[in-house]
């Protein structure tokens, strides 16, 4: 079970969350609900394509101290890199989703296979066929040391999860307007 003091470096990070016209809610995370929220997110081990899961984002989370929920709308914290890969039995990657920042490095590229609009998939790179899909963390920029928040990072949830946080904190389970995320950092 996860505790967090009321420390000043945590008050300063909720309210710079909350100062953002995106983010319509921020709860920190913590006690036997975080560990509820981890065993559900933890046992997602399976993707919508029956490939296996592998959830670095919750890793990284699990190794900071502070866990904070907030609930936003997409225009929180635009990707800028791959949250989420695919990648083959040797940790080739072989697949990326493509954040509309670098939709214009993938477009043209004759090697592509697109498995939707922003999912690009390298067939040639594959040094085996077994394949899984890799859910990474995204870096925060909005947060950091003028906060007190030390190597922020940034998961959004699976929807079992997004349902539990969202009734958990009183927030609609319906209004596809919002998100729920998870942000986790040390306090410096």
């Amino acid at each position: 079970m996860r505790i967090v003091s009321a420390a000043m470096g945590l008050d300063d990070v909720l309210a710079k969350l909350l100062a953002e016209k995106s983010i319509r809610a921020a709860f920190p995370l913590e006690g036997d609900f975080f560990d509820e929220v981890v065993e559900e997110e933890g046992g997602i081990t399976e993707s919508t394509l029956g490939m296996p899961l592998v959830n670095r984002a919750l890793e990284e989370v699990l190794k900071r101290s502070v866990t904070v929920c907030v609930f936003c709308e997409s225009s929180f914290e635009p990707s800028t890199d791959h949250i989420m890969i695919m990648e083959d039995g040797c940790g080739n990657m072989v697949g990326h989703d493509v954040p509309p920042c670098m939709i214009d490095d993938f477009k043209d590229d004759p090697n592509i296979f697109w498995l939707c609009d922003d999912f690009a998939i390298h067939p040639e790179k594959a040094g085996t066929h077994e394949m899984m899909i890799v859910i990474l963390p995204q870096r925060l920029r909005i947060i950091g040391a003028d906060e007190g928040a030390k190597d922020p990072v940034l998961l959004y949830p699976a929807t079992t999860t997004d349902i539990m946080l969202r009734k958990h904190f009183g927030m609609s389970v319906n209004d596809p307007k919002i998100a729920s995320a998870i942000i986790a950092f040390d306090l410096i």
